[in-house]
């Protein structure tokens, strides 16, 4: 399987099929319980090629917390400096979190957000950059592997995107015993691409000139301030379905329910992102226009993507069975949706959703 690369901001993650071993990054990363045995998968294959002072190296930081990082030693390992334990296996300290009324959701979540987050924040001390990590606790801590790549792809885009220093990640994934295939890991490349596109939109509208309390761009229109935007709710369609949005526009007329629109396209112009960017920011919900012209809209996909990234509530309104395009599928596949195909029989179930939503 080949590999996959990915740009955020000035870093570089790596996706590949393979030995982790093989890595070249100054760092290596493994998981384990928290008296660091080193026991199994890929602990055990680089204390195999390490040698035990590794083991040694780590026991004398034990017992470890759960979501916890060790630095050790690499050992004989020829191109590494150090490896970080990430600690995902501790039954009874997971059985005192569990006491406290959180779920296992909650603890997996936090185990591996927690380790990833750490292991940057220790390569950014120790003025390292170059790291390769494995599928975090996918191993003897049977953590699925779907949770631990939608974990995992949260973390490490989130801590490249919020550094300009350049740093070289790689993600090792490697199937021992043949279980899966590269079909089974598509969540992981279209998160990734999500975010990846999500901080190159973000930093480009950075870059661009302030949109200050008006604009001018032309005699007839002007660009309002964020200051003045009272909608709420945010409307993010394909020009092609201009139609339907503007019914839909006439409907939340009737309801008294502000909305913000960019009808003309005036705004899609790169000069003016960040009023996009304020006008979703300041809604209380995203009503996505889906169809097979949205899903193809670049424009779009970006709007949509930066709204997960705001936590914004999205109604998926569906014109046709078009599917949502890869790079946001991930993010807003389990959402509820809204036959919009005739929209006179789905405004009542319109309204309800957005009254919630705006009222919530």
């Amino acid at each position: 399987m080949e590999s996959r690369q990915y740009t955020f901001n000035n870093s570089t993650l790596t996706v590949k099929f393979g030995n982790i071993l093989d890595t070249k990054a100054e760092v290596i990363v493994s998981s384990d319980d928290s008296s660091v045995t080193m026991g199994g998968g890929v602990s055990r294959a680089i204390l195999r090629a390490g040698g035990d002072i590794i083991m040694e190296d780590a026991q004398k930081m034990c017992p470890v917390p759960l979501g916890d990082v060790v630095v050790t030693t690499a050992g004989k390992l020829e191109r590494q400096k150090y490896v970080y334990h990430c600690i995902t296996i501790d039954k009874k300290r997971g059985m005192q979190i569990m006491a406290r009324q959180v779920t296992e959701e909650d603890v997996l979540n936090y185990l591996l957000q927690h380790a990833v987050d750490k292991c940057f924040r220790l390569m950014l001390a120790m003025d390292l950059t170059s790291i390769a990590f494995p599928a975090i606790g996918a191993g003897a801590a049977h953590i699925p592997i779907r949770k631990v790549i939608e974990q995992m792809s949260v973390a490490i885009a989130h801590n490249l995107a919020s550094t300009n220093k350049p740093l070289n990640v790689e993600l090792y994934l490697y199937d021992l015993y043949s279980m899966y295939s590269e079909s089974d890991y598509i969540t992981l490349f279209e998160s990734l691409a999500a975010k990846a596109a999500l901080v190159e939109y973000k930093k480009g509208v950075a870059d661009e000139d302030n949109v200050h309390d008006v604009v001018a761009i032309n005699k007839d229109i002007t660009l309002p301030a964020r200051s003045t935007m009272k909608h709420e709710v945010f409307i993010s369609y394909s020009r092609k379905d201009r139609a339907v949005a503007d019914c839909l526009c006439d409907f939340l007329k009737e309801n008294d329910i502000e909305y913000w629109i960019d009808k003309e396209g005036i705004f899609s112009s790169s000069n003016y992102k960040e009023l996009i960017v304020d006008a979703i920011e300041v809604s209380k919900a995203v009503i996505f226009i889906s169809s097979v012209n949205s899903n193809s809209s670049i424009n779009v996909i970006r709007e949509i993507g930066y709204a997960v990234n705001m936590n914004k509530p999205i109604l998926p309104l569906m014109l046709d069975d078009a599917p949502y395009a890869k790079s946001i599928r991930l993010d807003i596949s389990d959402i509820d949706q809204i036959d919009f195909k005739n929209p006179a029989k789905s405004s009542k179930k319109l309204i309800t959703s957005l009254m919630y939503v705006v009222n919530k």
